[in-house]
C-alpha cells in the first residue's frame, strides 16, 4: 500500500512531492520505523528554518491502539462532562462496534511511538458516517494536531463517495466547534441524542 505524504505547515497540507520539488532541503532518503498499518506521515515543517519539526504518522486500528484510543477519549470526556455508557461500549469494544460495521478509526503517533491524538469515523444506522471520538492527548495540545485527524478522517469520507459527514457535539465545547466550523461543517436543526445527553449541537458537512 502507498502511504501518502504530505508537509504541515501552520494547520495547512502540501503534498510532499510538491513540497520537496520546490523546497530540496526537505527530501528525506527513507521512512523507518514506521508504526503498524501507517497510512499517511505528515512533515511539521518550519519555512523559516528550513526544517522538519517532527514525522507524524497517522495509522489505521489496530488493537494494540485500543488502550490509547480509550485513555484519550475517557480524559477529554471526563474533563468537560461524564462518560456514559455508550461511550464505553465504543471505546472497550470498537473491533466490535466501529470496525466491524464498516467504520475506521485513526490514530496519530509521533516519531516516540507515541499515539498523540485518535478519531472515528463511524457508520450509523441509516448508513451515513458521523466523525466522532476526535481528540488529542491533553500533554500535547497546543501543537495542531488535530489538523492531521480532520484531514485524515475527511479523506476517507470521500474515499469511501460518502457525500456529507455528521458530527455530534456541545455547544460548551467553543474550541471543537470553531475547529469542525473552519473545515465546512455547518449547524444543522438538533434532536435530543439517542446515545449521550452531553450533545446539544448537531452538525453537517457536505463535500
Amino acid at each position: 500500500m502507498t502511504i501518502r505524504k504530505f508537509a504541515f505547515i501552520r494547520n495547512q497540507f502540501i503534498d510532499w512531492q510538491e513540497f520537496t520539488t520546490e523546497h530540496t532541503w526537505a527530501a528525506v532518503k527513507d521512512d523507518l520505523n514506521l508504526p503498524e498499518k501507517c497510512v499517511s506521515i505528515y512533515y511539521s515543517v518550519d519555512l523559516e528554518k528550513q526544517v522538519i519539526v517532527e514525522r507524524l504518522c497517522m495509522a489505521s486500528y489496530s488493537s494494540k491502539y485500543q488502550p490509547d484510543f480509550k485513555k484519550i477519549s475517557v480524559a477529554w470526556v471526563d474533563e468537560y462532562f461524564s462518560v456514559e455508557s455508550a461511550d464505553l461500549m465504543q471505546l472497550d469494544r470498537p473491533q466490535y462496534t466501529i470496525i466491524q460495521p464498516g467504520g475506521e478509526i485513526f490514530c496519530l503517533l509521533n516519531d516516540q511511538g507515541q499515539v498523540v491524538g485518535t478519531v472515528a469515523m463511524i457508520i450509523e444506522h441509516d448508513g451515513a458516517v458521523e466523525l466522532a471520538k476526535m481528540g488529542v492527548g491533553k500533554e500535547f495540545c497546543g501543537k495542531g494536531y488535530a489538523h492531521p485527524l480532520m484531514k485524515e478522517a475527511l479523506m476517507w469520507a470521500q474515499k469511501k463517495s460518502y457525500k456529507s459527514v455528521n458530527l455530534y457535539t456541545a455547544t460548551k465545547l467553543i474550541v471543537a466547534v470553531s475547529l469542525y466550523e473552519k473545515y465546512g461543517f455547518k449547524a444543522i436543526p438538533f434532536k435530543p441524542h439517542s446515545h449521550f445527553t452531553r450533545v446539544d449541537l448537531a452538525m453537517l458537512l457536505t463535500f
